[in-house]
């Protein structure tokens, strides 16, 4: 005769309630209820709730019933499995069979399915190209990790300790950076929660699942290097055309996805200025930007016309012989892309020449770390794009210590100010 016990394997307040269901020697199987309990609320005499309150009545009730099922259960099966018996908890809690869309690989397919008719707090609709990538190769990332551990996981199976073995598995496995893991732990963690609002069954947990970034190097070109990149000379057209690009890009503060696709269309005349106006394709931004005269100077130099155009992967391979060229080769701590002995390309981090790190990212990076200080953040935020000035300080690697320097100067330009004695000038000599 089969015996059927409850019982908690920890003492942590919540605990989970498992069922021990004992068929014969050898043959026993362990579930959890699904259900909690504070252990301070369990009697291990009866292995049932303490009989002190309603709430501890009501579930006494519920595992009974479950218990009652369980045995009805066992009187129908040739073949009673631990398979039958989550079926059987499930069935008494009245949850249903996991469909397609409570499967966590086909619910980022849906997601990402939908990302083209999204609506953003902006006004924008549909995601970026740059976007549904991204979360494409988080939905392959998935599918190779589960033919890794040969299991298909729920979106409910999303919990802290998955985050945990996960992180893992990309660090160590896939030997992806840190930050990069984080970045897909908080894309996951976003499809969740949409899984979530659409009434798919999540964790308990999911709140604490979070994505995470490490520190790292803010590179990008001080004014002197720029100088120093101008002043350059080339064999190559390519190096010069690359050039102008990287130097319109210091003084514009575009990302790559915006520069590279910039036109004599894009400059405009308002109020006596002459200015670059586009639409940021990944914010979906409007944004004008006064010509800076090292950016007039190039289109002078051009017939009024932008230089010619490149593709994404060609500029961030000439920015590097143009820095290397220029004599920006200074030891500096960073990561770049390395090919591995697996063919895959990683980021490795390390001490290296710096145009060895230079990378089209530079330079937007560049014009806000150059001109912070030089002009009002929020007017530099209206160039950038980003979203709050803490997102900008953060862009650009400063802290509180920085701010408190600006402060400290600027409060030291005021005390000069105040401090300046009048001075007479005699224009002549009176008679």
């Amino acid at each position: 005769m089969a015996t059927i016990r409850f019982f908690l394997q920890s003492t942590s307040n919540p605990a989970n309630i498992y069922i021990n269901v004992s068929i014969r020697r050898g043959q026993i199987f362990r579930r959890k209820t699904g259900y909690l309990i504070d252990p301070k609320q369990w009697s291990n005499t009866t292995n049932l709730p303490k009989q002190n309150d309603e709430d501890n009545k009501n579930l006494i009730a519920r595992l009974k019933k479950l218990a009652e099922r369980i045995e009805t259960g066992l009187n129908e099966t040739a073949e009673p499995s631990a398979e039958w018996l989550q079926d059987q908890i499930d069935r008494s809690r009245g949850i249903s069979k996991a469909t397609d869309q409570d499967k966590l690989l086909k619910y980022i397919e849906t997601y990402i399915s939908h990302l083209p008719y999204k609506e953003f707090p902006n006004g924008r609709r549909g995601a970026t190209i740059s976007t549904i990538r991204k979360y494409t190769t988080l939905k392959n990332k998935i599918a190779d990790y589960q033919k890794h551990t040969g299991r298909e996981y729920l979106v409910k199976d999303v919990t802290p300790t998955f985050r945990n073995d996960l992180i893992k598995w990309l660090r160590e496995v896939d030997r992806l950076g840190a930050n990069t893991a984080g970045r897909y732990i908080k894309f996951l963690k976003t499809v969740c929660l949409d899984a979530e609002a659409n009434g798919i069954e999540t964790s308990v947990q999911l709140r604490r699942v979070r994505g995470f970034s490490e520190k790292s190097e803010k590179i990008f070109l001080t004014f002197d290097e720029l100088e120093k990149i101008e002043q350059a000379r080339f064999t190559r057209p390519a190096l010069d055309n690359a050039r102008e690009w990287l130097i319109i890009g210091c003084y514009i503060g575009q990302r790559v996805s915006d520069l590279l696709r910039l036109t004599s269309a894009n400059i405009v005349h308002r109020a006596g200025l002459e200015l670059i106006e586009l639409v940021q394709v990944k914010t979906g931004k409007h944004v004008s930007i006064p010509l800076h005269p090292k950016v007039k100077e190039i289109l002078d130099r051009n017939g009024g016309n932008f230089p010619y155009k490149l593709s994404d992967q060609r500029f961030n391979e000439y920015i590097k012989d143009v820095c290397k060229l220029s004599g920006i080769n200074q030891p500096v701590y960073g990561g770049k892309m390395e090919k591995l002995e697996d063919g895959k390309h990683r980021k490795v981090t390390g001490t290296f020449p710096k145009y060895e790190l230079i990378t089209s990212h530079a330079c937007r990076r560049s014009f806000a770390s150059n001109f912070y200080g030089e002009m009002p953040t929020a007017l530099l935020i209206s160039i950038t794009a980003h979203s709050t000035e803490q997102q900008f300080l953060q862009y650009i690697g400063k802290t509180s210590n920085d701010y408190a320097v600006q402060i400290a100067e600027y409060w030291r330009k005021q005390s000069l100010e105040a401090t300046k004695q009048p001075t007479l000038t005699v224009i002549r000599e009176a008679k």
